[in-house]
């Protein structure tokens, strides 16, 4: 018999989560606006470019908010990683076609750097969650 994961340790897996992918995007920020791939003559919203505010905000909010969807999975059905996982990556291959149709002028380097943003939040989402699951089975 497998135990669920409680919301203490879902919603800490997400923290550690959300964490690690600001981490991880704020440096991939910073590395591609020196290397002139970010740049300030494109714009993100309404006549404002990219700054790390929107970057930030970007890896925490999704990050909280799958990790509360992934516990509604988790307390409601028998199978609420795998559920979850599937749904992750469908709307994570979804997101990878948002920055080269959603933003006006977009180069290709651009929109692969944002891509990989989204690539990055899912993928420490999906681990974390993963980890905390593996460890409370195994207990």
């Amino acid at each position: 018999m497998t135990t669920k994961l409680n919301f203490k340790k879902a919603f800490m897996a997400g923290l550690i989560a959300a964490g690690v992918a600001t981490l991880v995007n704020a440096i991939l920020f910073f590395i591609f606006k020196a290397a002139g791939i970010i740049v300030d003559t494109i714009f993100i919203q309404p006549n404002q470019p990219l700054t790390i505010v929107p970057i930030i905000i970007s890896s925490i909010v999704p990050t909280l908010i799958a990790t509360l969807v992934f516990f509604l999975f988790e307390k409601f059905t028998n199978n609420g990683f795998k559920i979850f996982r599937i749904i992750a990556l469908v709307l994570m291959v979804l997101s990878l076609v948002n920055p080269f149709m959603g933003i006006q002028g977009v180069t290709v380097g651009y929109a692969l750097v944002l891509d990989i943003m989204h690539v990055v939040v899912v993928g420490a989402l999906l681990y974390f969650i993963g980890k905390a699951v593996k460890k409370n089975t195994s207990n």
